[in-house]
């Protein structure tokens, strides 16, 4: 018996106007009445994802931030923050990369360098509280990961390199060829799936996850029913229970129909 249904947003959930079938709607009160938790399960900031799905936000799950924040609704279950001197590390070491710009993910919002204003509608794809600002010298807010734009989108040149200068206590995660997310290394998307699987008592087979990209790897492994999108990297295919259709063919909704079907 399926109790907890989590999918990624972008290339998953999302088709490639970054919108989601109206249809899930009626599909959402469908789980609601048969005690299916829905967790939305992203990279993305928390506010983005709350705004998102209004209006029965507070009727479902976050894990946002890579699995750095975790949320009943409107309830923080979990926040899982970067050392400061691990901050000031990283900050310094992209500012080192002229094609890369920078947003400190922090618990009340993000914050952008006035420097980076050009790339504002790329940061509104993905954030709806954030600040631009002189100067991250001066942030008085608790910064749970670090996102990095390459203006470049050759991400996966660049990611070894800066891996290897990394504090070790951290990592970097893609999300395509254009975003990466340095975070702490115990946190992920399985990790935000392990915790509600604990606070809720569900096992990892009575769980179905989506996703597309290598920050979805460890929440596809930490479910039985972990599903690929026909439009995601291989090694997410590699360990998927199933390949199903992609995000423009809706395939999340496809699934989910058919789960409500054998419930």
């Amino acid at each position: 018996m399926i109790k907890l249904i989590a999918t990624d947003m972008d290339g998953t959930f999302l088709d490639s106007q970054k919108k989601f079938d109206p249809e899930f709607l009626s599909l959402f009160y469908k789980l609601k009445e048969k005690n299916i938790k829905f967790v939305a399960a992203s990279g993305n900031q928390y506010y983005r994802l709350y705004q998102k799905f209004l209006p029965f936000s507070e009727h479902m799950y976050f894990i946002a931030e890579n699995g750095s924040y975790i949320a009943e609704g409107a309830t923080e279950l979990y926040c899982n923050i970067i050392f400061k001197e691990h901050v000031e590390k990283v900050k310094h070491l992209i500012s080192q990369i002229p094609s890369l710009f920078m947003i400190l993910c922090g618990r009340k919002g993000a914050y952008i360098l006035k420097r980076d204003l050009q790339y504002q509608d790329e940061v509104k794809k993905y954030y709806c509280a954030y600040t631009f600002i002189d100067s991250f010298d001066y942030i008085d807010d608790d910064i749970m990961k670090i996102a990095i734009y390459d203006t470049q989108h050759h991400i996966q040149n660049i990611i070894n390199d800066i891996q290897s200068q990394l504090p070790s206590k951290v990592k970097v995660v893609t999300s395509g060829n254009e975003w990466m997310d340095i975070q702490n290394k115990e946190a992920h998307k399985g990790l935000g799936m392990q915790f509600l699987q604990a606070i809720y008592d569900i096992e990892p087979d009575e769980c179905v996850a989506f996703g597309d990209q290598m920050n979805d790897y460890e929440l596809l492994q930490q479910v039985k029913y972990g599903y690929a999108m026909d439009n995601a990297v291989q090694p997410i295919k590699d360990i998927a229970y199933e390949v199903i259709a992609s995000n423009d063919e809706q395939g999340v909704i496809q699934k989910i129909k058919e789960i409500l079907n054998e419930e």
